[in-house]
């Protein structure tokens, strides 16, 4: 592709330049013969007019057989004619004169290698004289001046501009070929990088260089970023199957133990049988939760649609809470007041309220039983935002930007004594973003921690 695009660019460069070179020759060779013809026609008209008025300024005038009252340097020959008959001629052929015989215009008109003009005389005016003859009028003169000087001149200016032409384009190709190989360098060097990340290198990256073109220089960065977020995707999923994998182990595990257990005869008696298949039931309850987050994820990163109905906020927070303060009755959690008005959104109704859940949840799982939690709810600018905040002794800030990463915890040991596998926020992120809001959080030892979610608020029409 890169030899293509060179030479693509290189003939483009050179017919270009040809054209306006050829273009550029055929120009100057015309002005310059049109520059020559005026200054040949300007010569004749100023002769003519000079002999005009020697020739008439006496009633009778005699020419010489030279006729060098007439031929000056300006001319190349002269002849008289006696209305159309020859009468004589001065420094031109016989085949020329007879050409030139038949010259009338007052205007210079060019005769085979002349450019010539007539000269009108009264009857009678003029004689010739020659010393075999007798005096014979004249009524009209040809002034010639030849112009095979200047169709030389013309010959060699045109030979030059094509010489010239042809130097130049050899020249301009020769370094239009440095130019763009130099130029396209980048180029190549992008197609080989690119070939070996094809091949599996995927730590290779395309050069950027701090004189490269701009435009190569941001397709090189854009690129890099696109394989730097392929890998970074690469890796999440064998962090996340390498992840789902440990969790769903570990259950499966302590499930098969008791299990063989029971099959060796290790559980003899009633109760042990029951505290057994209590265990079996309590691990395969934490694999069906992990399977469940698994697909909650697994549907919104497909882009699979949620379900799309008016949901008003305020009824669904007070419910959320209502129930987080049964299920941990012990413990603060505080909605604050609201306005009467709904606070509508378009959504799924279930899929919200899993979000508030694990908010909370959250809050509940990782602040001392003495933390207060507090929900509460506003309306602002189009958009509703709920915020869970609660008085703990907040995140550590290197932990804050892992938050939502999936299977992320603060305790990297897994024990069921952390409760839950690191997806809740996760989760939550994800429901929040495909309902086309935002989730953020920010925490600090004085203060504890704050989650904000903002949902776009569903437009109603006017009454």
């Amino acid at each position: 592709m890169t030899g293509s695009i060179r030479a693509r660019l290189i003939v483009s460069l050179a017919a270009s330049a040809a054209i306006v070179m050829t273009l550029g020759a055929v120009l100057t060779v015309a002005l310059t013969s049109h520059f020559i013809s005026q200054r040949i026609d300007a010569r004749l008209t100023e002769t003519a007019s000079r002999a005009t008025a020697l020739l008439t300024a006496s009633d009778t005038a005699t020419l010489s057989p030279d006729l060098s009252a007439i031929l000056s340097s300006d001319l190349t020959g002269v002849m008289a004619l006696d209305g159309g008959e020859l009468v004589h001629t001065a420094q031109l052929t016989d085949v020329d004169a007879e050409m030139l015989a038949a010259v009338t215009s007052r205007d210079p008109v060019a005769v085979a290698d002349y450019r010539a003009v007539a000269v009108s005389l009264d009857a009678g005016s003029l004689l010739f004289e020659s010393a075999s003859e007798d005096p014979t009028p004249v009524r009209h003169l040809v002034l010639a001046i030849d112009t095979t000087a200047r169709e030389g001149i013309i010959t060699s200016i045109t030979t030059a501009a094509v010489i010239s032409v042809g130097a130049a384009l050899v020249i301009l190709i020769l370094v239009a070929v440095v130019i763009v190989t130099r130029g396209l360098r980048p180029l190549s060097t992008m197609a080989d990088r690119a070939a070996a990340l094809a091949g599996g290198d995927q730590t290779t990256r395309l050069p950027v260089g701090e004189r490269d073109d701009p435009s190569i220089a941001r397709l090189a960065t854009t690129v890099n970023a696109a394989f730097d977020a392929q890998e970074d995707a690469q890796n999440r999923v064998r962090s996340f199957v390498a992840d789902a994998s440990h969790e769903l182990r570990s259950p499966l595990t302590t499930a098969t133990g008791w299990v063989d257990l029971f099959l060796q005869g290790g559980v003899t008696t009633r109760d042990s049988l029951n505290d057994a298949m209590g265990r079996v039931a309590t691990q395969l309850h934490r694999m069906r939760q992990l399977i469940e987050e698994l697909a909650t994820l697994a549907r919104t990163d497909a882009g699979r649609p949620l379900d799309q109905s008016p949901v008003d906020l305020g009824p669904l927070t007070r419910e959320v809470v209502t129930d987080m303060r049964i299920a941990h009755p012990t413990r603060d959690i505080r909605l604050a007041p609201d306005g009467a008005e709904p606070a509508l959104v378009l959504g799924d109704q279930a899929r919200l309220a899993q979000v508030l859940r694990n908010l909370v949840g959250n809050a509940v799982s990782h602040t001392p039983a003495d933390a207060a939690i507090t929900v509460a709810r506003s309306s602002h600018g189009g958009r509703h935002r709920i915020q869970v905040a609660d008085t703990g002794p907040g995140i550590p800030a290197e932990h804050l930007p892992h938050l939502f990463e999936r299977f992320w915890r603060a305790d990297s040991s897994r024990t069921t004594a952390t409760a839950g596998f690191g997806l809740g926020l996760a989760i939550a992120q994800s429901l929040v973003e495909a309902h086309g809001g935002t989730i953020t959080v920010s925490s600090s030892g004085e203060r504890g921690t704050v989650f904000v979610v903002i949902l776009p608020a569903l437009r109603t029409p006017a009454p």
